[in-house]
């Protein structure tokens, strides 16, 4: 393995239910219905998958309309063949580095299940029926932010037209050539979005599903109107979960209020109109009747699409995972299983020039994921003559142990006196600290060259304290890299490493 692999807990902003989903399972148990970390969950999820053949046949078919001569769809009409789901929103120049990791990470465990004699394909879900423009609209490469002429309205996000973009891109000549065949003003997100990730991916089996296409809704309308006539049902279980949630210690990813938040929009001339479930806009009947004219909420989105595949495995980031602990209870009631959740494949791709510095300043790959500030700091702190290092570390344990003996001795004479030792203690420790701190800045101030350098490490790694994979589009890590690097990161998922990959490429 090339770099280093970093656990969930040594990086900035992972949540506290998703780290107990890796690291300590039994605390969610209650919230997921598969345990990950089970070699065993994967099979029992496959055995769990019950699919009606006429169905099988009929989303071959709509997937067809997407999917043209993709073979998979041979595949996936076999009857016992499961199917492994991510997706994503339809980015502009195909989004984020990470949506690339969740198609491959999909695509990697289907193989591995049909190498071991279980026919399985990989899904793709084009999350075309969002609204939120404003998330979707931007791309970062590494020295430019290209944003194109959108603003969110009662429209779903797949269905607005491009506007505003450049003729000339920060790509090379061939990932540049690739943009502009699909990115051009007056396409739509949607059909942009799926034309490069279907060129790029299509190829390794992946099968795109558009939950906009009109073949696929209307196979979909059965769930829904179901779905619609038990709505009441369902909010009050969401609203449980989020209380069962909020007493473990956890937030809830949605809020949801019963007859206030929607479990479903209503398309209307290709505008989402929410639909609350209460006496003053539509019943459980009146929501129903509109079958393949209703659009789920987030919450009701994924058991939907596990209604109309047979999923076995579902793909997803630190978010989506959060959001399977509250649709958990719907999966129970209107599907009677969930699929097997598992996290996607993790990517940090270190550049030559970055490695270097690091291994020159002997740092951890950990605390070059963090903002230029920590960065600058964890590189100065190596700048410190040792000796001055050793003898603030000396001062500093000799102190502790002072205290800690004077302590002990103020305890049985007198404990308020011990308390306010503690209390001189803490104020001396962080006159030591700040002390420290004063010195690092000042060998930064003097080291223009060590300043430099963790500001490229950043603006590569962690640019404003955020992930590469979160910030840089999938294109920017393709013009550096070249068309190899899809194959490469295959290659890497989970060799070595099922925590966050930093991974180093020449």
């Amino acid at each position: 393995m090339n770099g280093s692999c970093v656990r969930h807990t040594e990086i900035p902003g992972s949540s506290r239910l998703f780290l107990d989903f890796l690291y300590d399972f039994p605390r969610v148990k209650s919230f997921y219905s598969h345990d990950p970390s089970d070699p065993d969950s994967l099979k029992i999820a496959v055995a769990e998958v019950q699919y009606p053949p006429a169905r099988r046949a009929a989303i071959v078919e709509a997937l067809r309309v997407t999917n043209p001569n993709q073979p998979a769809l041979d595949l996936l009409a076999q009857p016992n063949t499961v199917a492994i789901l991510t997706g994503q929103q339809v980015g502009l120049y195909g989004g984020p580095a990470y949506t690339l990791y969740k198609a491959l990470t999909a695509v990697r465990l289907a193989q591995k299940l049909n190498s071991e004699g279980q026919p399985a394909v990989a899904i793709f879900w084009l999350a075309t029926e969002d609204h939120d423009v404003e998330e979707i609209r931007s791309a970062s490469f590494w020295d430019a932010e290209i944003t194109a002429e959108a603003a969110s309205d009662a429209r779903p996000a797949g269905l607005h037209t491009l506007a505003g973009l450049p003729t000339d891109l920060p790509l090379s000549s061939e990932i540049q050539a690739l943009a502009q065949r699909h990115y051009q003003n007056g396409k739509t997100f949607g059909e942009s979005f799926l034309g490069l990730v279907q060129e790029l991916l299509s190829p390794l089996g992946l099968i795109f599903a558009d939950p906009l296409e009109p073949k696929l809704r209307q196979i979909g309308s059965e769930f829904l109107s179901q779905a619609a006539l038990l709505a009441p049902q369902l909010s009050d279980a969401l609203v449980e979960r989020n209380k069962q949630l909020t007493a473990a210690g956890y937030k809830p990813q949605v809020h949801f209020e019963a007859n206030e938040t929607s479990l479903f929009f209503l398309f209307e001339d290709n505008h989402r109109k929410q639909l609350k479930f209460n006496s003053k806009t539509y019943d459980a009947e009146a929501m129903a009747a509109h079958g393949a004219l209703l659009s789920p909420n987030a919450l009701l989105r994924p058991v939907w699409q596990d209604w109309l595949f047979p999923t076995a495995a579902l793909v997803g980031g630190p978010g989506e995972l959060a959001y399977f602990a509250q649709s958990e209870v719907l999966y129970k009631l209107l599907l009677g299983r969930m699929p097997l959740v598992l996290p996607r494949a993790f990517f940090t791709i270190l550049d030559e020039k970055s490695s270097k510095t690091i291994d020159r300043f002997r740092v951890k790959y950990s605390d070059m994921l963090h903002d230029e500030a920590h960065v600058a700091q964890t590189l100065a702190k190596r700048l410190v003559p040792p000796d001055l290092t050793e003898s603030l570390n000396q001062a500093e344990r000799t102190l502790n142990h002072t205290f800690s003996a004077l302590g002990a001795k103020l305890e049985t004479f007198d404990p308020t006196l011990a308390r306010a030792l503690e209390r001189s203690q803490s104020k001396i420790r962080y006159q030591f600290a700040k002390n420290h701190s004063k010195i690092v800045l000042e060998m930064l101030r003097k080291n223009e060259q060590a300043t430099r350098q963790a500001a490229h490490i950043s603006h590569r790694l962690a640019p404003h304290g955020h992930l590469q994979e979160r910030h840089y589009s999938l294109l920017a890590l393709l013009s550096d890299y070249g068309l190899d690097f899809i194959p490469t990161i295959l290659d890497n998922i989970h060799q070595g490493c099922h925590d966050h990959h930093v991974l180093l490429l020449g």
